[in-house]
């Protein structure tokens, strides 16, 4: 068996009493950042062993798991925060597993996407999630993309590019509202809502902690 556990995104008393038992129950638990998930095995008290695995993983590391697997061991898989596979690794051990037969379950938690969705000042009953907002290549065409969505669209960005992100959108998106969330769940949580238009809202935004926004056309 196949768990892929969501974890918290900030606060560790998001995680559920379910990822919490599974962790608990399997016999290995692989991680993203091993120093990340070891802060909540030691918050809860789980002894699982601790494996790293990322999306960068071997050949040789993704077949060791399912051979792993296919002996009946449990295993869970966790990112550094939030749900597996989304914008985070797991769709290629998960694609291994189910060719081999071997049963997956995924095990819900915190989302930073959800979180800033049910905070939402606008409809999100259809929405657009395109992951993180393009480096260099494909910003253009991602414009583009905005431009002619009909839905509100949701991106992550890293604090290291927010500025630069949020000045390149303003310059190309006149007639929309933004939506930041800063650090979700965690002490210094921040949540924006206002003109993209509006360079003294863009200056004021701490480029620090993790971020999902949305861009929604003005009505």
């Amino acid at each position: 068996m196949l768990y892929l556990v969501s974890t918290p995104i900030g606060n560790l008393g998001d995680i559920t009493i379910r990822a919490t038992d599974v962790l608990k129950s399997v016999d290995l638990i692989l991680a993203e950042d091993t120093r990340q998930t070891g802060k909540i095995l030691q918050r809860f008290k789980i002894e699982s062993k601790l494996v790293t695995f990322h999306e960068h993983a071997s050949e040789e590391k993704l077949e060791w798991v399912i051979s792993k697997l296919k002996e009946g061991k449990k295993i869970a898989l966790v990112s550094d925060a939030g749900v597996p596979n989304l914008s985070d690794p797991g769709g290629k051990l998960v694609e291994q597993a189910l060719k081999h037969q071997i049963q997956v379950s995924p095990i819900p938690g915190p989302s930073a996407l959800t979180a800033l969705i049910s905070v939402a000042p606008f409809a999100c009953s259809q929405f657009i999630f395109l992951g993180y907002f393009p480096k260099k290549k494909g910003r253009q065409t991602m414009i583009k993309t905005i431009q002619e969505s009909d839905h509100p669209i949701f991106f992550y960005e890293s604090p290291h590019r927010i500025t630069k992100t949020l000045n390149f959108l303003k310059d190309h998106l006149e007639g929309f509202n933004i939506l930041i969330g800063r650090e979700l769940t965690k002490k210094f949580e921040e949540i924006r809502f206002f003109d993209l238009m509006s360079q003294s809202d863009i200056d004021t935004i701490r480029a620090q902690g993790e971020f999902v926004f949305s861009l929604v056309k003005k009505k």
